[in-house]
């Protein structure tokens, strides 16, 4: 999720907009007595081997890498200013030497010193809706329902496949995964199923169990609880088909949206959460939700008129960040659960998913394994005939005046965010990974390239560029950036906009300089020695302590490099599914791609508020760079 999330790729979520109000001002002597997990997030262990700790880098590489990094995006004069303030940091009578002793400190009695840090200031500290800014989306590839009943069938396969792949993760038959030598840590299969995300005030708290037995079920609005595991076992596939088509025959009525509450900024939604608990027996329903093993939301059909301007799948990333709008599917769902699958019948299926636990590997697998054992179940179709099926039980909220006026603003919040997120998503079908490691480059990379020079063609500026790059090599670690912008990269985006005629050989050699810098820095990043997350923790230790924050965090050099024009990670699926996000500037890129032998599938998005992006040119642009450094790259 290198990975995502989204995610990813979400440090920087507080730069631009200021969201965590200077980290939330909370003191490092109250975070060490708080915990951010009611329960431990899992009681399993899926590590067969011994996995080590994240290291903290060296002082003095970090600061010439990140002086390395800044360099192509400062004028001369602010360059020669940052590094002056970057030597200062790192002398040995400096804060960032004592800084640096102190993380050192913090390494020796921590499993992982960065985890509990970023879990807070990255995501349940976060106080921005989760939608679209926080949550990522999946798109499963389109699906062809032949007869009303078809969808029914869909839906009992994709819960008896997520309740299949939940049987394996607990049952410790997931494969220890590897790079080269080197264990991954396998710990993240064990924290999406079973999980969510609790409001608080200030911060919010994880909340997990391995024993779920149920699902919720949102249905026009409507909430269900279903037991799907009984003492023989996941339910039969006819009795979960009797039980959905029970579903959708008693939500004929829309109820009330309440679940676009969750969609608010958590500030509000904490306190519209805390009401809800005060109302009937809205505390048992919450408490049936948040321990349920997943959500699945019955959606209804997007209106045919949302697609005259975008594709298809433009059109599902929107039903699978936000319910395209409050008019179609914005209040059929509950945004802090961490696994939402969702269906509709006019043929969508797909996830949105919380993204606080882990990264989106796991999302992936699951995604890849629910569609195989549709597809299998599909091909082995039997008569689903049903006895006994369970009823499932209607949880129906109680509501006052405040509640109502509450999802009244939490409906104009998610329409505006709806209504603002502009995405562009398409499958390049000129070629992918096979050609270009024919002509021996780096798929990734070249990607990560082509990127930088689409950018620039379209906005005549060289853009701060962020990829995701998993930590798995590490015990209970999540990501580190990769710069991708180089002072490599720049030399090649600046010849390709240079005319047809200028030397191709010269093109490629620069190319080939930049497709270089860009997996060593990767290669840097992903064995924990990238900038990013030492900076963040010296940050966080001079928080802790109570410091003045270092001028190096208020430095051009840093503020420019860390305003990402372009947030991008690499998602790969077995399957035709891809994964999307928002930017995380307001005039930025958000770009995720997953890359397959024959094609790439791309899902692009910027801000319709912004006047300075334009999502449709960026993917039209990116196209056309492709094929030019394919070009260039084969010659």
């Amino acid at each position: 999720m290198s990975k995502y999330t989204i995610s990813a790729y979400m440090y920087f979520f507080y730069r631009k907009r200021k969201l965590l109000r200077e980290f939330i001002k909370f003191t490092m002597d109250s975070v060490k007595h708080h915990s951010f997990f009611e329960q431990y997030i899992t009681t399993l262990n899926l590590n067969k081997c011994p996995i080590p700790k994240q290291p903290v880098p060296d002082l003095e590489q970090t600061a010439e890498r990140y002086l390395r990094s800044v360099k192509p995006l400062l004028t001369d004069d602010e360059y020669k200013n940052t590094k002056k303030i970057v030597d200062d940091f790192i002398s040995h009578t400096s804060a960032g030497s004592q800084l640096h002793t102190k993380l050192r400190e913090r390494y020796q009695n921590t499993d992982n010193w960065m985890k509990d840090w970023w879990l807070e200031v990255v995501y349940l500290g976060y106080r921005m809706p989760v939608i679209v800014h926080s949550s990522p989306g999946i798109i499963g590839p389109p699906i062809i329902f032949q007869q009303p009943d078809d969808v029914y069938v869909y839906a009992a396969r994709l819960i008896a496949g997520v309740c299949d792949y939940n049987e394996m993760v607990k049952n410790g038959k997931l494969k220890q995964e590897m790079t080269r030598n080197d264990p991954l840590d396998m710990q993240l299969y064990a924290m999406i199923l079973g999980t969510h995300r609790k409001p608080g005030e200030i911060v919010d708290k994880l909340l997990h169990t391995d024993e779920a037995t149920h699902i919720i079920i949102i249905c026009n609005n409507n909430f269900f609880k279903l037991y799907v595991v009984d003492k023989n076992g996941i339910l039969s596939e006819g009795k979960l088909v009797a039980a959905i088509k029970d579903i959708a025959n008693r939500s004929c009525i829309q109820g009330k949206p309440i679940g676009i509450l969750t969609g608010n900024d958590r500030d509000t939604w904490v306190k519209d959460y805390n009401l809800l608990l005060e109302l009937g027996n809205n505390r048992n329903i919450i408490k049936d939700i948040e321990t349920s093993l997943f959500i699945l939301c019955l959606d209804k059909d997007i209106p045919k008129d949302a697609f005259k301007e975008k594709n298809n799948a433009s059109v599902r990333a929107i039903q699978a960040l936000t319910g395209y709008n409050s008019c179609t599917n914005a209040g059929n769902r509950w945004h802090d659960h961490t696994v939402q699958y969702i269906v509709s019948t006019d043929g969508f299926m797909g996830m949105g998913f919380e993204h606080s636990p882990c990264e989106g590997i796991p999302f992936a697998a699951l995604q890849d394994h629910v569609l195989k054992y549709i597809a299998e179940k599909k091909n082995n179709a039997k008569n689903v005939k049903s006895k006994d099926s369970p009823r499932p039980e209607l949880l129906k909220f109680e509501t006052n005046d405040a509640i109502d006026y509450a999802i009244k603003i939490a409906t104009d919040t998610v329409d505006k965010i709806s209504n603002d997120i502009d995405m562009e998503c398409f499958t390049f079908d000129k070629f992918g990974t096979d050609v270009i490691k024919a002509i021996k480059l780096s798929p990734d990379s070249f990607i990560q390239i082509a990127m930088q020079v689409t950018f620039y063609n379209l906005h005549r500026k060289i853009p701060a560029q962020y990829e995701s790059a998993a930590l798995r090599r590490f015990i209970n670690a999540r990501t580190e950036c990769i710069r991708s912008t180089s002072i490599e990269s720049v030399e090649f985006v600046k010849a390709m906009h240079l005319a047809d005629c200028e030397n191709k050989q010269q093109k490629k050699k620069l190319l080939i300089k930049a497709i270089n810098a860009h997996k060593k820095l990767a290669e840097q990043a992903i064995t924990g020695q990238g900038v990013d997350r030492h900076l963040f923790g010296l940050r966080m230790i001079a928080k802790s302590e109570g410091m003045e924050l270092p001028e190096l965090y208020k430095d051009v050099g840093y503020t420019r490099s860390t305003h990402f024009n372009v947030t991008s990670s690499q998602l790969p699926f077995k399957t035709a599914s891809f994964a999307c996000y928002g930017p995380v500037v307001s005039d930025g890129y958000g770009c995720c791609y997953n890359p397959r032998p024959k094609d790439i599938l791309f899902a692009i998005s910027s801000f319709k508020s912004c006047s300075e992006t334009n999502t449709r040119d960026f993917a039209r642009i990116l196209q056309q760079t492709l094929i030019g450094m394919r070009d260039i790259g084969s010659d």
